[in-house]
């Protein structure tokens, strides 16, 4: 993309950082899972160290929510590259996470510190920065693929620091699913609690 077609931030500030306690939803999650599957398939990590999270937001330049701490501090992600907890998707291990950080970082660099390289959108309106790579989008989930649902901490001025969103190689419009990592949570306990959802097992 020239100069001129990069896409303009528009003006103003997004909503602040949530200060959240999801300790209540992580207790939920674990009730629905040790109900439901069986105890050798909920496959969770070991909770993640302080000194973990420290090494991670020194890596990826990014102060860590409360909220954040403490999911890591509840299970550092789980062992697995295509299966998982959250909409099927793995929950990354801070390690993979730093992984996959650093991953998007090399491609920045090839792309000459431009992202928006390859041209995209975001949605809704003006919440999130349309590009293609945004170093201060943080990966929680990984589909094997190049895909992420993740945390951004760049958001544009209709969204709010640290809201969830869907952004990757094929996610053309960078979609914000949450306004926090907490409600996130809250909405993945909400559909498993009432039904809403459809399991298929490959053989």
């Amino acid at each position: 993309m020239g100069e001129r077609s990069l896409p303009k931030r528009p003006p103003g500030e997004p909503k602040p950082l949530l200060d959240e306690d999801i300790a209540p939803v992580l207790a939920r999650l674990d009730a629905w899972y040790a109900a439901h599957l069986l105890r050798d398939e909920y496959r969770f990590n070991p909770p993640a160290t302080e000194a973990d999270l420290d090494a991670f937001e020194r890596k990826v330049g990014v102060k860590l929510p409360q909220s954040y701490r403490q999911l890591y501090r509840w299970h550092d992600g789980e062992n697995d590259d295509r299966w998982g907890h959250i909409y099927g998707l793995p929950l990354l291990p801070l390690k993979e996470a730093a992984s996959q950080w650093e991953a998007w970082n090399r491609v920045l660099s090839d792309f000459g510190g431009n992202r928006y390289e390859i041209p995209g959108g975001g949605w809704p309106a003006d919440a999130v920065d349309p590009a293609y790579i945004n170093l201060r989008w943080i990966p929680l989930t990984h589909d094997g693929s190049g895909n992420h649902i993740g945390l951004d901490f760049d958001p544009w001025p209709q969204g709010r620091v640290g809201q969830v969103i869907l952004f990757g190689r094929d996610e053309d419009v960078k979609a914000v699913l949450a306004e926090s990592l907490g409600k996130f949570l809250e909405w993945i306990a909400g559909l498993l609690e009432s039904g809403n959802f459809r399991l298929e097992a490959e053989p």
